[in-house]
C-alpha cells in the first residue's frame, strides 16, 4: 500500500501550496493561448473550464508526487549507511527537487495531448468545442499517466 502523505503537516504544506500554484500557472498558460492564438471568445471556455481542468491537473501532480515520494523513502530506507555522492550536474540537482519531476511530467504529457487533440478536432468542429474537447481530453490523459505512473513505479514490492 503506498504511503498516504499528509499535506497539512508542516512539511508538506508548502510543496501543496507549490504544486497548486504551478499548477494554476500551467493552466493560466494554455488560458492565454486558447484566448489570443487559438481565438476564443467565450470567456465560460476560457475561464470557467480551465478551472476544473487546474483541479484534475492537480490531483494528477499530487498523486505522481506521492509515488515518487514512496519510491525515495524505500531507496532511503535501502541505502541509509551508503556514502552520499558529493558532486552532480546541474540537471541532476534540478530535478532531485521534489515537485519538479510531476510537474514535469504532466506538463509534456498535457502539452503533446492538447495539440495534437486540438489540430484533430479543429478539422471537424468549432474552434470553441475543439478547445473544450482538447483539454477535457487532455486532462483525462495526464490523469491516466498518473495512475500508470502510481501502479507500475510507485508501488510497494514484498518479498
Amino acid at each position: 500500500m503506498p504511503i498516504r502523505i499528509r499535506w497539512t503537516s508542516k512539511e508538506y504544506f508548502g510543496f501543496l501550496l507549490l504544486l497548486l500554484g504551478m499548477s494554476g500557472m500551467f493552466q493560466l498558460f494554455f488560458i492565454f493561448i486558447g484566448q489570443y492564438f487559438l481565438a476564443m471568445g467565450n470567456h465560460i471556455v476560457v475561464i470557467l473550464i480551465p478551472i476544473g481542468i487546474w483541479v484534475a491537473i492537480f490531483y494528477a501532480t499530487l498523486i505522481i508526487f506521492e509515488s515518487y515520494a514512496q519510491v525515495e523513502r524505500r531507496e532511503k530506507l535501502r541505502s541509509q549507511f551508503l556514502k552520499s555522492k558529493i558532486k552532480s550536474s546541474t540537471l541532476n540537482r534540478f530535478l532531485s527537487a521534489p515537485i519538479t519531476k510531476p510537474l514535469l511530467i504532466i506538463l509534456i504529457f498535457f502539452s503533446i495531448f492538447f495539440f495534437s487533440i486540438f489540430s484533430i478536432s479543429i478539422l471537424f468542429l468549432d474552434n470553441t468545442i475543439a478547445f473544450l474537447t482538447a483539454e477535457i481530453l487532455s486532462a483525462i490523459f495526464c490523469l491516466l499517466i498518473a495512475n500508470l505512473i502510481e501502479k507500475n513505479y510507485g508501488r510497494v514490492k514484498r518479498y
